[in-house]
């Protein structure tokens, strides 16, 4: 069992009240003593599966016995979306912490750093099932109480820091992610330096800022600064080296400079073997532009090509092997060309792989 997961359900059992469960209670109270025993039993064990069927029947009787706006429910409540985050069920994960704030909210309990940590966890359960407008409204109330309290620099960062990941993945809001990014870099290099390895996590956020307002040959800079900490910092075969020549991989094939691209598969390849693709591998695909003569007529159709992927990743030797209607063959031959993937490896060595079909569809919404 992971150190986290120990961890997490340590912290499960803490929470619930002892005293709940007293001698005195009455029968249906001994019911609900008698389950969480079991719950105890089965994280002792490590068994997950067996802690979460006695955590949903305590939650189902807790209100009846207890009350619905209760503490013994609020932590019923907590217990199961703590369980729900450690198998991944990511909706019940968000519905059970919001249940728990709601009635810590009801019985108008202090909004101290205890508080504050389900506040962090409820913005990030909502962004892990992409409800970013409720992930940005609660990681602006946790940032906004982590002020209030004044929390130490390092924890402030790390709010600032969730704050500008939840709106550089929301709607329309992206842009608002820069002055949190810039925040949690000025509070991070204060606390420790610039070329600290928890002031590259804030620049590997302003990367991926810059990516998003496809300022790519920035992104490339920022992923450099990343890179230089890492180098420095951490060992050979670290997983976030992979992540990070990923990004490189990524952005160097949006700007089409395939040499680049090229360069970071294959460190990946090196000093990954073990994630050495068996297949090729899309990493950008470009949507074409809809013609003009299809928008004026209202056409919908498709186009399916035939190419070549060769050993840098880019298309080559694009035709068209059927069409709707000729008037869309243009664009996607020349959206085709700006496809990159990561090449087909056979004996640690890129290949070319030929005849490779892929289908443009085009569409009006109206």
């Amino acid at each position: 069992m992971s150190r986290l997961f120990l961890i997490l359900l340590g912290l499960v059992i803490m929470l619930m009240p002892p005293l709940t469960f007293a001698a005195e209670a009455s029968s249906e109270k001994a019911k609900v003593g008698a389950l969480f025993k079991a719950y105890k039993a089965s994280l002792k064990v490590g068994d997950v599966e067996g802690a979460l069927i006695s955590a949903e029947q305590m939650y189902a009787m807790t209100p009846g016995v207890f009350g619905k706006t209760s503490k013994t429910h609020a932590t019923a409540a907590f217990n199961l979306a703590q369980l729900s985050a450690v198998l991944k069920h990511r909706q019940d994960t968000a519905r059970y912490y919001q249940e728990h704030l709601d009635i810590l909210d009801e019985l108008k309990v202090p909004k101290n750093e205890r508080y504050l940590a389900k506040q962090g966890l409820l913005a990030g359960a909502y962004m892990n099932i992409s409800e970013a407008d409720k992930a940005i409204k609660y990681g602006q109330k946790a940032l906004d109480l982590a002020k209030t309290l004044k929390v130490s620099n390092d924890l402030l960062a790390a709010f600032e820091l969730n704050l500008g990941s939840y709106y550089l993945y929301s709607y329309g809001q992206g842009f608002k992610a820069r002055g949190h990014f810039k925040r949690a870099y000025d509070l991070r290099v204060k606390i420790y330096s610039e070329d600290h390895l928890k002031t590259a996590e804030v620049i590997w956020w302003q990367a991926k800022y810059h990516s998003f307002k496809r300022s790519y040959s920035r992104a490339v800079d920022y992923y450099g600064r990343v890179l230089s900490i890492y180098q420095d910092k951490l060992n050979p075969g670290d997983e976030r080296f992979r992540q990070l020549y990923l990004a490189f991989e990524g952005v160097y094939a949006v700007l089409e400079d395939h040499e680049n691209a090229t360069k970071y598969t294959r460190l990946i390849q090196k000093e990954f073997p073990s994630t050495e693709p068996s297949d090729y591998f899309p990493i950008v695909k470009v949507a074409p532009i809809y013609p003009r003569e299809a928008m004026r007529r209202k056409l919908s159709g498709y186009v399916v090509l035939e190419f070549t992927i060769d050993i840098t990743g880019a298309v080559k030797d694009a035709k068209v092997l059927e069409t709707s209607n000729r008037v869309f063959n243009k664009a996607a031959l020349k959206a085709a060309k700006k496809f990159h993937y990561r090449p087909q490896f056979k004996d640690g060595k890129p290949i070319e792989t030929v005849n490779v079909r892929h289908k443009i569809t085009f569409e009006i919404e109206y």
